[in-house]
């Protein structure tokens, strides 16, 4: 039988009575916003699913290798030159959080190449692959090369949905609690990525919460309920959930970015990031 002690079941109610805090300190539309479903999963397609990406450098940026599966027919934009295809974005966290210009050479079903990707060292990159047929992204997040000192998140899961979603991020070299636990905000220490499914053709339609750092600073806040070296738990949606259709739908693909506190990047250089997907 697993018995918690005393101080285990204090940090319980604390850390139960700082997300009720949280979660009533929300702009009250954000609590009450039921899930919205405008990007529905299209039945019975495999949704896509990055496997691994390898980089190697060059004269002209980085070349990207990603592996996967269900990735979907060649679509008919591509292959492109200094693009921006809605079907393959790259994202490099440590900037103004966009998708930047690229080249994609070639794409299967399993395997696409894109050339061009502008990045340095420790920066960490989001990567997404868009099925149209599936109607759903998926995506990919890490360093493009090892850095020194980068926090390294071993797992990330979440419960609940919609604007109260909660997210619990595992790992090791988070650094001390931040001084804005506590508060539904944003820092330049934490990103919760979503990449919306989008309307059939559009492609994924990225937003992020709970950031705030040098290049960017998000309308939509979050909750930081707890924070230690080993785990991160965040929770709840705040100011403009909803708004310019920045909602959680369950399937979508998500990913978790992070800073140590003691950082002075003001986010930049010096994070890293994991994603999965929602459960449908």
């Amino acid at each position: 039988m697993f018995v918690l002690d005393r101080s285990a079941t204090r940090a319980i109610a604390c850390a139960g009575a700082m997300l009720a805090a949280i979660a009533a300190a929300a702009p009250a539309s954000a609590a009450v916003r039921a899930p919205q479903f405008g990007h529905a999963i299209v039945p019975g397609v495999a949704l896509p699913r990055i496997q691994d990406v390898a980089f190697s450098e060059g004269s002209y940026g980085y070349t990207a290798t990603i592996s996967g599966v269900d990735f979907g027919a060649q679509p008919a934009d591509v292959p492109c030159t200094a693009c921006t295809p809605v079907e393959v974005q790259v994202v490099d966290m440590v900037a103004d959080g966009g998708p930047q210009p690229i080249n994609v050479v070639s794409w299967t079903s399993t395997s696409i190449v894109v050339t061009g990707i502008f990045a340095s060292p420790g920066d960490s990159l989001e990567i997404d692959v868009y099925n149209d047929a599936a109607g759903n992204a998926g995506a990919w997040g890490g360093l493009v090369s090892e850095y020194k000192g980068a926090p390294k998140i071993t797992s990330f899961k979440t419960s609940g949905s919609g604007a109260t979603l909660t997210v619990t991020v595992n790992g090791k070299g988070f650094g001390a609690a931040p001084s804005v636990v506590g508060q539904n905000t944003n820092s330049p220490f934490f990103m919760f990525s979503d990449i919306n499914n989008g309307s059939t053709g559009t492609g994924g339609a990225r937003w992020n919460a709970g950031y705030c750092g040098a290049y960017e600073c998000d309308g939509v806040t979050m909750g930081y309920v707890s924070w230690s070296d080993t785990q991160i738990v965040m929770s709840t949606f705040g100011s403009e959930y909803g708004a310019n259709n920045w909602f959680i739908d369950p399937g979508d693909a998500v990913c978790v970015g992070v800073w140590p506190s003691t950082s002075e990047s003001n986010g930049t250089t010096g994070g890293t990031a994991k994603c999965g997907r929602l459960a449908k």
